[in-house]
């Protein structure tokens, strides 16, 4: 969210607005390049664009869903409510880099998706973006439930799964019932 949030400074201020914000232009000015040839396939291809809305709570959870959709490999789960966290495919553990805006955070994120890992003595995870475990069960369940080591979070997960088909099946069943007694009032009618 922090790096749309620096490119939508970029398009407002333009290469100017970089050296105050001590952002790089021409990194900027190639994610511009990229939005736009992202555009052109998606409008090539008939994809209907809609215009931005970040910050609005749905788009942010729309960006966060696509970013999990793509990289649900990087996750890590928050072990002692200290920053601590397991990367459930690796195993290791791992803090958030203190460039994040979550290192500071009390507490810190449960969940996290993650962009970059790096091996030092301090081990960090940076870019990374918050996330619930429902949106995990919902887009990669096939790996997390079929491939996932065995672990506390793995547990966690398949609890999670089974409480939201639960869920599911008792309202699919409630909606059953809901047409049921709507068809016996068209009956009556």
């Amino acid at each position: 969210m922090t790096l749309i949030a620096i490119y939508n400074h970029y398009r407002e201020r333009g290469e100017d607005g970089c050296t105050d914000a001590a952002l790089c232009p021409h990194s900027l000015h190639q994610a511009d390049l990229l939005r736009a040839e992202l555009l052109d396939i998606m409008q090539r291809i008939e994809l209907p664009v809609s215009a931005p809305a970040f910050p609005d709570e749905d788009c942010i959870l729309n960006v966060t869903r696509a970013l999990l959709s793509g990289g649900f490999l990087k996750v890590a789960r928050d072990v002692d409510g200290l920053g601590n966290y397991v990367m459930l495919s690796h195993k290791h553990v791992a803090t958030l880099h203190p460039s994040s805006v979550y290192h500071s955070r009390s507490p810190p994120p449960a969940w996290v998706l993650y962009h970059d890992f790096s091996i030092s003595p301090d081990n960090c995870l940076s870019v990374a973006t918050e996330v619930l475990p429902e949106m995990l069960v919902e887009f990669a369940p096939q790996y997390y439930l079929s491939n996932l080591p065995r672990s506390e979070s793995c547990d966690l997960l398949m609890d999670l799964r089974d409480q939201l088909q639960d869920q599911s099946l008792f309202t699919v069943e409630s909606e059953e019932e809901e047409k049921e007694e709507d068809k016996e009032l068209c009956c009556l009618q």
